[in-house]
């Protein structure tokens, strides 16, 4: 299986097809598969890219190292690996955040970014209870926070999505629970990583797009990515939550597809 490694930690990616790269970059608690409806389709046209971060899926998980960096430079190792100078970054939740991130340490080697619900700062908006929550029942916590991440119509005409990313989370060779935690706790982790007075200098061509009924990562927090990186543009989606690209993929494909023939073609 192919993987690189960087400081004693290896990191599992793929890569199918040829052209101008696109690294796919997933949630917390899941791995690169989830992009399923989208690697093949764009692996006919692009050289698609997906990575496992750290602490995920078949990339070791060590107890301590989730900061954005960290992962922002594994991804840079991936690229280093398959000869890549450039690439366009597509990420959902975390994986947006490790793409902004990138942005800010590698910029030159950034082609544009589509970022799917994330945000920054995000303990700011976080109440101590769900703090607590989660150090008292994580299972039960972080099940109650995808029901919220996941919109009504999908919960109901396609249960399986929700399934998918509840499964994740429970399978401890995915994800186990000794991440969240020291990502929880990491000063520059999912949680608590900040670069708000920094979203200004990401400047390469920007989309961004926010479920509407996502409760992970609410449509206020993607707007305040979109009002503080330069020329950013937003698209706000009806019956869509966390995971556009399982909710919706069809609809998806057809917005990635339209931004990278305008941005990359």
């Amino acid at each position: 299986m192919p993987h690189i490694q960087r400081n004693g930690v290896n990191v599992y990616y793929e890569s199918h097809g040829q052209g101008t790269p696109i690294v796919f970059l997933h949630p917390f608690s899941t791995n690169g598969n989830i992009w399923y409806f989208q690697t093949y389709t764009f692996a006919q046209e692009y050289q698609c890219v997906t990575i496992d971060h750290r602490g995920h899926g078949r990339s070791d998980k060590p107890e301590q190292g989730y900061a954005m960096s960290e992962m922002a430079a594994d991804v840079a190792a991936v690229l280093d690996q398959l000869k890549l100078d450039k690439a366009v970054l597509v990420g959902n939740s975390i994986g947006g955040m490790i793409a902004m991130q990138f942005n800010l340490d590698f910029p030159d080697r950034v082609l544009a970014n589509v970022i799917v619900s994330s945000g920054t700062n995000m303990s700011a908006g976080m109440p101590p209870e769900a703090g607590q929550a989660f150090q008292d029942d994580l299972t039960g916590a972080f099940s109650g926070l995808m029901e919220g991440a996941v919109a009504a119509k999908t919960k109901r005409e396609r249960p399986e999505v929700l399934d998918l990313v509840k499964a994740k989370f429970m399978v401890d060779d995915n994800f186990p629970k000794h991440v969240f935690f020291a990502s929880a706790s990491d000063p520059n982790g999912v949680f608590n990583w900040n670069i708000s007075e920094r979203l200004g200098t990401i400047t390469k061509p920007t989309q961004i797009y926010a479920g509407r009924e996502d409760q992970a990562t609410t449509v206020e927090v993607n707007q305040f990515l979109a009002d503080h990186i330069p020329n950013a543009q937003i698209k706000v989606l009806d019956d869509v939550g966390h995971f556009y690209q399982l909710e919706k993929p069809a609809d998806f494909n057809a917005d990635l597809r339209g931004f990278l023939k305008q941005t990359v073609a």
